[in-house]
């Protein structure tokens, strides 16, 4: 596709344009025979092309009206193509053309990265083996953020809940059209058989909640920031003996604690109605 559409900053549109950088991407997504892929946002088609030279099948997800119809206009021969225009927060495996599994990759928009990859992981199920993801860099760092590092959060703890997840390298600014004011990365994650959740039989929002309530102070520890929570209970007691109960140590604070560990602890503790 050749459109030369101006970015639109309400869409948080930042196209890709260095070759080199398309092609590690290409290559890291690691497509495979019999999978359909997912291509969120597609923008000019920077890495369109050569996805859709690998898959079998291939979906692009478009919000943008213009680009939407030009690549719908562009593959409209191809019967192994799919252009979906609509939004990627809202898009549901159930209104795919095509069966799952699904290889997600994406250059996101930053301003809706985040909200987008929950969306994938939570209402996409086992229908997505993989995601291969651009994110600013400091997103990036939290999307994928390890027990006692700064970047860990409760938004690494929900997404390891779903998947293992490796920062697999940086994209300068220069690598776009229009330049952002940030580094970029690439981020590849791979779903689980079951979730972590699923492994203790605990409910994802519930998990959600807890771990929210445990990084809402950083600074303090995981029981005086579960205290001051509305949505956890503030009792003393019951917080250390769940606290024992998951194999967490007193005294602790979130950053300290492995997503495992928070899960463990969620089904230590009865949601607070």
């Amino acid at each position: 596709m050749t459109g030369r559409q101006r970015a639109k900053r309400s869409l948080g549109q930042n196209f890709l344009v260095d070759q080199t950088v398309i092609r590690r991407i290409v290559e890291a997504a690691g497509v495979i025979a019999g999978e359909t892929v997912v291509e969120i946002g597609p923008g000019r088609g920077a890495l369109t092309s050569q996805l859709r030279a690998r898959a079998d099948r291939f979906v692009c997800i478009e919000k943008d009206d213009s680009l939407a119809a030009e690549h719908a206009a562009h593959f409209a021969d191809d019967d192994g193509v799919s252009v979906v225009h609509g939004d990627a927060l809202k898009v549901l495996p159930a209104e795919l053309p095509f069966d799952a599994p699904y290889r997600v990759v994406a250059n996101l928009p930053y301003n809706m990265a985040a909200r987008i990859t929950l969306h994938l992981l939570e209402n996409w199920g086992n229908d997505l083996s993989s995601l291969t993801l651009m994110f600013q860099a400091e997103v990036a760092d939290r999307i994928v953020g390890q027990p006692n590092t700064k970047a860990y959060g409760s938004l690494s703890v929900q997404v390891a809940n779903f998947c293992e997840g490796w920062r697999l390298f940086s994209v300068p600014g220069g690598a776009f059209r229009p330049v952002p004011k940030v580094l970029s990365a690439v981020v590849r994650l791979r779903r689980r058989p079951t979730t972590l959740c699923e492994d203790q039989g605990v409910d994802y929002q519930w998990l959600r909640k807890v771990a929210r309530a445990g990084f809402q102070s950083r600074r303090k520890t995981l029981v005086n920031s579960l205290k001051l929570a509305p949505t956890v209970t503030s009792d003393p007691a019951t917080l250390h003996a769940a606290l024992a109960t998951a194999g967490i140590a007193e005294g602790v604070r979130a950053d300290a604690v492995t997503p495992t560990q928070f899960v463990a602890l969620a089904a230590a503790l009865e949601p607070v109605e």
